[in-house]
C-alpha cells in the first residue's frame, strides 16, 4: 500500500466530494497514489499524508479565492495553474473547506 494511503484525511476528502458528485476513486495517473476521478478528468490525488493536490480551473479559483486565498491549508503556486495544494490537519479542515471543493468540482465538469 503507498504511504499515506490509508489517510483519515483523504477518507475525509473522499466523502466530502461523494456528497457533491459521484466521483470514482482510482490510481493517479501521476503516480501510483490514490485519486478521485470526475467524467475521466483526475481531479485531486493524495500527494503525501495530509498533503493534496485539487485540480481546479482558473474560473473556479476566481469564483472562491477571495473566500480561501488566506485560508493556511490553501496553497496555490501560479506555476500549477489549474492545481491547488490543500494542507488538510483534519477532517474539520475538509469540512472548512467544502465549499472550495464543490467549486472545484463544478469547474471540472465537462
Amino acid at each position: 500500500m503507498p504511504d499515506g494511503e490509508d489517510d483519515p484525511r483523504w477518507d475525509a476528502l473522499v466523502a466530502a466530494v461523494l456528497r457533491v458528485a459521484a466521483v470514482q476513486e482510482r490510481r493517479s495517473r501521476f503516480a501510483d497514489k490514490p485519486a478521485l476521478w470526475l467524467d475521466g478528468r483526475e481531479i485531486a490525488h493524495l500527494e503525501a499524508p495530509g498533503i493534496i493536490d485539487l485540480r481546479i480551473t482558473q474560473a473556479g479559483w476566481s469564483a472562491v479565492k477571495e473566500d480561501f486565498r488566506a485560508d493556511p491549508a490553501v496553497r496555490r503556486d501560479s506555476s500549477r495553474r489549474d492545481w491547488l495544494e490543500l494542507h488538510v490537519r483534519s477532517a474539520a479542515d475538509v469540512e472548512r473547506l467544502s465549499p472550495l471543493l464543490a467549486a472545484a468540482i463544478t469547474a471540472n465538469r465537462r
